[in-house]
């Protein structure tokens, strides 16, 4: 629902965290257009966290309170269904793009991926003993690893709500200690 509010209420929130984890450089100023996030597939109705285009680049970022083990299934379902709803006829062929896509982790394990991977084998229509093997990454951004320090210093503003969820296990015993909850308000 955080995530949601900064999507729909202060979208410009989004450009530091694609330029963090794409390796872009978008100035706060670049248009985004969103695009649809609902889309349809034989299942039923699927429904993205945000989809954009910033500079002719489509995105596609999923935020998640916590590591699922269907997530890079869905992300690659996402992507196909955004690249769907997008696909564009170029004289005799069409085209897919799919989106860059991220999933933003609020909480993560020792265990939690840099990437989820799916593997694609692609059959050859020319020879069909052959088939091209794609491996489908998308990068995982764990939320909790950024610092105060790195959140400000990167712009990453749409982290901070999320700053406290590093306590989270501590809290029963921080709520306990008047000093150990001055030091978390203060920090906070």
């Amino acid at each position: 629902d955080v995530f949601r509010t900064i999507v729909d209420k202060m979208p410009r929130l989004l450009i530091p965290i694609i330029n963090e984890v794409f390796h872009t450089s978008y100035s706060q100023d670049e248009e985004i257009v969103f695009l649809k996030n609902e889309n349809y597939s034989t299942d039923g109705k699927v429904v993205t966290d945000t989809c954009m285009v910033i500079c002719n680049h489509m995105y596609h970022i999923e935020c998640q309170s916590r590591p699922d083990s269907h997530m890079e299934i869905r992300m690659i379902e996402y992507d196909f269904l955004v690249a769907l709803n997008n696909a564009r006829k170029v004289n005799d062929e069409y085209v897919m793009e799919l989106p860059r896509s991220a999933t933003l982790y609020l909480r993560h394990s020792k265990s939690t991926p840099d990437f989820l991977k799916v593997t694609l084998l692609i059959p050859d229509a020319r020879n069909t003993d052959n088939v091209r093997k794609v491996t489908y990454e998308t990068p995982v951004v764990k939320v909790q690893e950024y610092t105060k320090e790195d959140i400000f210093k990167k712009d990453l503003i749409a982290f901070l709500p999320y700053y406290i969820m590093r306590y989270e296990k501590q809290l029963p015993f921080i709520s306990k200690d008047k000093e150990k909850l001055q030091v978390l308000v203060k920090e906070y």
